[in-house]
């Protein structure tokens, strides 16, 4: 019966022969030169990186030249506070380059506390479910708002940036709700008919602009700045807003006969405005003017009339003294004082009665000239229409603001208030910042 040996490797035929060994010493030999004289692979540390570093920013790349710096700057490394309440850090992270070489990075990042939502950088609110960023408002402004801040000192440029803006977010807000609520309420016949339209509108503007699309395209590129898409695209939204308010807010716009009848009467004075009085005055000093008051007295002792001696006696502007408003009861309605107003005549304008004594100085007043205005009849065509139209402007911009309300309570998630200010903080620490 045959044993079997002790290690059964051992007694393989293929490795105890000479040729077999010969093989593997010279496989080993190789391997121990080739790890001899060759170099080292290099072998990336691994790094582990917080969430914190995912809202790292890029670092400057020489081909696009140097990034602006950010409105809230680092004092140092560490941490330091920067706007709602977030606390705002620096982190060297080494990580494997393209070459395999551990490199330093910078990572800046911003810690709120537990708890408290992450802001988004630069995102306003949400309209129609759609999110709405700085960008689409303060971009189209830029221009105006640099000039702004470069040209009026700081506290009258804050006013009128945080007033431009505040003016392009309304108009903003109040065309997405109009153009959302107007597509919403389309019916698919409706849509295809807007879409016939659009197509009819492209093909005018084209005949209109060249007569092909490519020159189109670029009158309306040199004109707007736009492209021809985008500029058939506010066509379409421009109709859709009109024919919405045409729907829901026109018709809500009434003015009645009593509205331009109380118009009217808060108006009176404007369409009937008071009759006005001239009142001329030849005023001289008794002692150093004695010639004057002579010639004067005896001028008017003779019958001529106020302008004939002004006239004589070479008095500048013909004598004109006052003009004020001649009230329904005549001269006795005015603030003049008594005594003038015994020296007056309405009914025979230029006549003179007796001087007045006032001190060393005396004076003849006379009524020079009544101006009477035509005034104008409620029944006027041209009254009615006029009253007409501004209580019909008045009325639709209280009707389009009640109905944009309601429009706002349904489109917009969010307070509107609240992302008025947040568009107004972004817009000074973008451009007020530095000042």
């Amino acid at each position: 019966m045959p044993t079997l040996p002790s290690n059964p490797i051992s007694s393989l035929p293929a490795l105890r022969s000479g040729r077999a060994s010969k093989a593997w010493r010279s496989l080993a030999l190789g391997s121990v030169f080739i790890l001899g004289c060759g170099p080292k692979i290099p072998e990336a540390v691994p790094v582990v990186v917080s969430p914190a570093a995912l809202t790292a920013v890029a670092l400057e790349d020489p081909m696009m030249g140097p990034q602006e710096e950010s409105p809230v700057g680092l004092e140092a490394e560490g941490e330091v506070e920067a706007d709602g309440g977030a606390v705002r850090g620096e982190e060297i992270v080494a990580v494997a380059g393209e070459d395999g070489i551990d490199e330093d990075m910078e990572f800046v990042f911003d810690d709120l506390p537990v708890g408290d939502p992450y802001p988004v950088e630069g995102l306003v609110g949400q309209i129609n479910g759609r999110p709405v960023f700085a960008d689409e408002f303060l971009l189209p402004l830029e221009d105006r708002i640099l000039r702004i801040v470069a040209e009026r000192p700081l506290a009258q440029a804050v006013r009128d940036v945080d007033r431009l803006v505040v003016l392009r977010f309304d108009e903003y807000i109040n065309s997405e709700l109009i153009i959302a609520e107007a597509e919403s309420m389309l019916s698919a016949e409706q849509q295809q008919g807007v879409l016939a339209w659009l197509t009819s509108v492209q093909e005018q503007t084209i005949t209109d602009r060249g007569g092909t699309r490519d020159s189109a395209a670029n009158s309306i590129e040199d004109e707007f700045g736009i492209s021809l898409d985008e500029f058939i695209a506010q066509r379409r939204s421009v109709a859709l807003a009109q024919d919405l308010l045409r729907k829901r807010v026109q018709p809500r716009a009434i003015v009645s006969w009593r509205d331009v009848e109380q118009a009217y009467r808060r108006n009176y004075a404007a369409y009937n405005p008071p009759a006005t009085i001239l009142i001329g005055r030849l005023r001289f000093h008794r002692e150093r003017q004695a010639e004057e008051v002579e010639e004067a007295s005896r001028l008017f002792a003779e019958g001529l009339d106020f302008p004939e001696v002004c006239e004589s006696l070479g008095v500048t502007d013909g004598g004109e003294w006052l003009e004020i408003e001649l009230p329904t009861d005549g001269i006795e309605g005015t603030s003049l004082a008594s005594a003038v107003k015994s020296r007056l005549d309405l009914g025979s304008p230029g006549s003179v009665t007796e001087s007045l004594e006032q001190g060393v100085f005396v004076s003849w007043f006379s009524v020079i000239g009544v101006n009477k205005q035509p005034g104008r009849s409620l029944f006027d065509p041209v009254v009615q229409l006029s009253l007409e139209g501004e209580l019909a402007g008045l009325r639709y911009a209280q009707e389009q603001d009640r109905y944009l309300s309601s429009l706002k309570d349904r489109w917009v998630a969010g307070d509107i208030e609240q992302m008025r200010k947040r568009l107004l903080l972004i817009a000074r620490v973008r451009y007020l910042t530095n000042r």
